[in-house]
This record gives C-alpha cells, sequence and structure tokens, in this order.
C-alpha cells in the first residue's frame, strides 16, 4: 500500500458489499413477511423501498467504480504531480566489427503489434513498450509522440549537447497522497509513465 490514504477506499469497497449482502436480505425478509401477514409476494409499497434500494446502491456502487478504475489522469489537475529525469544512456557494443548501438527493438507478433524498447543507463536495463515510451533519433529530440508532454527545452538541448543525443528522459504522474485519491485505492501511486529515448540517428538502435 502506498498511503493509509488508501485505507479509506477499502472501507468504502467492503460498504459496497456490506450494503449489496443487507439489501439482498431485505427485500427477501420484506417478501417473506408479505407472503405471510398479507398472502401475496407483492404490493407497490414493497417495490417502491426495493426500487429506491437498488438505486442508491447502483449510485454508490457506479461512484466506486468511476472513481477505482475510469478516472482520465489528464483531468486530476492538481491531485497528481508530475516528476522528470534525464539519465545518458549507455552504449552496447555488438558482436560484428564496428558495430554499436543504445536501443534494442522488438517487434511483438499478434492484430495489434506492439514494440518493445531494451536500453541501458549506468547500471540499469529497461525495458518499454511503445505504447508508453518512444525513440526520438536525428535533428529533433523531441519527436511528435514526445511532444504531448512538457519537457524541459533547457535540460533536452544540454543532453543533446553534453551526451552526443543519447540519453533518456523519464516522466512519471504520480496521485498525491491525498483524501481524495484514497477514494479511488490510487493515493500514493503512479497514475502514467512516458519514456523518451534519444539517439543520435538510427543506426544506433538494433532491430531483432
Amino acid at each position: 500500500m502506498k498511503s493509509t490514504w488508501n485505507l479509506v477506499g477499502m472501507t468504502l469497497w467492503v460498504l459496497v458489499l456490506v450494503a449489496l449482502v443487507w439489501m439482498v436480505h431485505d427485500m427477501r425478509v420484506r417478501r417473506i413477511h408479505l407472503i405471510v401477514t398479507e398472502h401475496h409476494s407483492f404490493s407497490w409499497r414493497n417495490f417502491t423501498i426495493s426500487t429506491v434500494e437498488l438505486v442508491v446502491w447502483l449510485l454508490f456502487f457506479g461512484g466506486m467504480s468511476y472513481t477505482t478504475f475510469f478516472q482520465n489522469v489528464n483531468q486530476l489537475g492538481n491531485r497528481v504531480s508530475e516528476t522528470t529525469r534525464y539519465e545518458p544512456l549507455v552504449i552496447t557494443t555488438g558482436t560484428s566489427s564496428g558495430s554499436a548501438y543504445y536501443v534494442v527493438v522488438h517487434n511483438s507478433d499478434g492484430k495489434k503489434p506492439v514494440q518493445q524498447y531494451t536500453y541501458l543507463t549506468e547500471g540499469e536495463k529497461y525495458q518499454v513498450n511503445s505504447t508508453d515510451a518512444t525513440v526520438a533519433a536525428g535533428k529533433k529530440a523531441i519527436n511528435l509522440p514526445a511532444s504531448a508532454y512538457q519537457w524541459d527545452e533547457k535540460k533536452v538541448k544540454k543532453y543533446d549537447q553534453r551526451h552526443q543525443k543519447a540519453w533518456v528522459g523519464v516522466i512519471e504522474t504520480n496521485y498525491k497522497k491525498s483524501f481524495v485519491n484514497g477514494i479511488g485505492l490510487h493515493a500514493g501511486r503512479l497514475a502514467n509513465r512516458f519514456t523518451l529515448i534519444r539517439i543520435p540517428d538510427h543506426s544506433f538502435m538494433l532491430k531483432e
């Protein structure tokens, strides 16, 4: 658990389940009581009570489901925080003479193929998918997919110059530790991560 605020959401989900069990039990008890006392199984009063209970529970369940599973991170404003880190890439020497590369690209099969990028930084090896990463080669450090995010232009220019256009930038969006985020069990958790892999040109990319 990333934050104790998430206990709020856990408690509310328990209440959702308890309310469901209680509602089913209450409907059954009232129906039995109706059969025993009035000798029929339907009354408009009983139907109205059951409908109100069901609507209230569905609103409760729907609200919790939306908050937990369907929130749009881009619309949360100050409920999330964003951090960016930059690291130089480590070059890998290939088996053939003179070959070297910064990133390995693996193409998956299927109707919706996804590329997997593998790269090295100082002491670390990373694997990311093309769904949340991109490779920028050539003159422009920020390509079209990466332009959807906010980058520090001064740092981008500095890393291009200092590391010969061979670096990686990672933007992470995290839910803040707060009561509201705890309702959806998101407090302190990672909301989104995007990786920009910068290389001088495509000759430094190894395709498998």
